[in-house]
Formats: structure tokens, sequence, C-alpha cells
């Protein structure tokens, strides 16, 4: 699958930013909503002098509630939108001010579920021009993988 259409860019893709690169199902054979919804990606990450990459197990309902929580935050331009992982790889606050500046409070860690790993909090800046290409990033990593059963 292009990588370009299974990526979310938060943040600016010229300056810092995260990536979330969706690459394939985990148990593609898995019709059930437990199994068939773990999903194998890449989270990028360049933020100040730290850049950095690893491999995550997500779930795909997770892109969609952040997707249906941006799009909200998008109409008001205040509040937070939220993509939280089960297992713990990965979080995203996304603040709004209510003036079109936004802050993403980020937390990415190498080895969850296990722990014991790293861990790396940062904290990324842009506008709302950068929301409507979030939300289309996150639309085209639900149609590729969208949720099974419920």
């Amino acid at each position: 699958m292009n990588k370009d259409l299974t990526s979310v860019t938060i943040g600016s893709p010229d300056s810092e930013y995260l990536i979330i690169h969706v690459i394939n199902r985990e148990y593609p054979l898995s019709s059930d909503y437990y199994d068939g919804n773990w999903v194998k990606s890449t989270i990028k990450v360049s933020a100040g002098g730290f850049t950095g990459k690893i491999t995550a197990s997500l779930r795909s309902e997770e892109f969609v509630k952040f997707m249906n929580e941006l799009s909200m935050l998008y109409e008001k331009l205040s509040g937070q939108a939220n993509f939280t992982t089960m297992e713990e790889w990965l979080s995203i606050t996304v603040v709004g001010d209510g003036l079109g500046h936004l802050e993403a409070q980020c937390k990415l860690s190498d080895n969850a579920p296990a722990g014991g790993g790293n861990t790396l909090y940062f904290t990324l800046h842009f506008d709302q021009t950068f929301i409507p290409g979030m939300i289309a990033g996150l639309n085209r990593i639900v149609m590729a993988f969208p949720v099974i059963g419920n």
C-alpha cells in the first residue's frame, strides 16, 4: 500500500512533526473486533533536537475516534482532540486556543506494552491550516483499515 495513502502527519512536515504510517493488519485473517483491528504502524518523530522512529501496534478504532474529535476541534478551534492507544505506545492531545493556534502534547514510548523502554514527551505547535490535511490523512487510514466487527 502506498505510504502516503496510509499516513497522517501531526504538525508541520517541514519542521516539527509526528507521522503515523499504517503498514498492515496484524491479523489479516481475523474477522472479530478484538483481533481484527490491530494494525502494524511506524511512528516517526522530529521535535526539537530529537528524531526517531518506532514500530507500534495500534488499533483501527483509535484512528476513527481521533478523526472525529479533530473534526470537532476544527469546527470550534477550541477544546481538544485525543489520540490514545490501548497499549500506550502513543498519546496525542491537540489543544486549540479558539484563535486558530494549536498545540499537540505528545508521548511516545518505544517498548509498550512491555514497559521498561524509553519515553519521549514533546510538544508540537501549528495552526488551523494543518488540520484539514490531518483529517484527510486519518480518513485515508480509516478507509484503508476500517473497523472490523463491533
